[in-house]
């Protein structure tokens, strides 16, 4: 009987021992498949399209060949330099993508500097910056307004990875975006991770890379229905906030939730019950417009 293709682990990726006991740590088993894609087309220092559906890895897909680098050019390293800048379109997202690359690199020590842009005041982000940490994520504005001043050099930058391709013209930040690759040394790789291939896609792979390899994998969008389960609990309408958020805190439903109500009233009341409990969430509904919908399902 024929077998499958061998899943390319990670081990095999040639990655970090810190690395690697980060990912044990988080319990991934194997590489996604745009992970094992990825990741060793990344490791070659080749530039890559990723076309990914949020929750297939694609943070990591990118992370990790990052964090390898930054390692393997510290075994040399003179000086402390600002070497990687990762680009999304909104706070949410940068801030989604500073927790994941920290966790990933959480046995690394001091070695690996991240720093989040797109959120803290200008005054402490200046002296962050003059410490010239590894690894920048930010709005490609925030970047903009710091390079423009002088707080930031960018001239040493060796990866550059722009996260929701598809989104980031959208959200305004074209113009920034072209003057800010101005600022960027002459050779340097790139990687665009986006949910589809736009024209902004295209325009931006254009500007920025050079050769690249395009990733279109397959994936289903849905996971297979052998691993779906239904649960039911019959409760007192006043009781169901209560239930739900004990079910959240004691982690008997984990991950992503989406969770449906009876009315746009509804759905802002337990939004802000949630809240109460520091318990991120956001609202959907039709009352509010169709850009602001397209961004919170793509912020999910």
């Amino acid at each position: 009987m024929a077998s499958g293709k061998k899943v390319l682990q990670f081990h095999e990726m040639e990655l970090d021992e810190r690395l690697l006991k980060a990912i044990s740590k988080m319990g991934w088993l194997q590489p996604t498949l745009i992970q094992e894609a990825a990741i060793p087309l990344l490791l070659e220092g080749k530039d890559v399209v990723v076309r990914a559906r949020t929750g297939s890895g694609k943070t990591a897909a990118f992370a990790l060949p990052l964090l390898q680098k930054l390692l393997n050019s510290k075994l040399n390293a003179s000086e402390q330099c600002t070497s990687a800048l990762v680009l999304s379109p909104s706070k949410e997202l940068c801030q989604q993508t500073r927790t994941a690359m920290e966790q990933m690199a959480d046995k690394c020590g001091k070695v690996v500097r991240i720093v989040d842009l797109s959120s803290s005041d200008v005054v402490a982000q200046r002296h962050v910056l003059s410490e010239r940490p590894d690894v920048i994520i930010s709005t490609p504005s925030k970047v903009l307004a710091h390079v423009q001043t002088g707080a930031l050099d960018l001239k040493k930058i060796e990866m550059l990875v722009v996260d929701e391709a598809d989104l980031v013209f959208s959200f305004g930040f074209e113009k920034d975006f072209k003057k800010l690759v101005e600022h960027l040394p002459p050779i340097y790789q790139a990687v665009l991770v986006s949910a589809t291939l736009s024209d902004d896609v295209m325009n931006m792979k254009n500007i920025v890379l050079h050769n690249p390899v395009v990733l279109k994998l397959e994936e289903p969008d849905l996971v297979p229905e052998s691993q779906l389960t239904h649960q039911r609990i019959s409760a007192e309408e006043n009781d169901k906030p209560a239930i739900l958020y004990a079910l959240l805190k004691l982690r008997l439903i984990r991950g992503k939730n989406v969770i449906f109500v009876n009315s746009v009233d509804r759905c802002y009341k337990l939004k802000l019950f949630l809240e109460q409990f520091k318990i991120k969430s956001c609202v959907l509904n039709s009352e509010l417009p169709t850009k602001i919908r397209i961004h919170t399902i793509n912020q999910f």
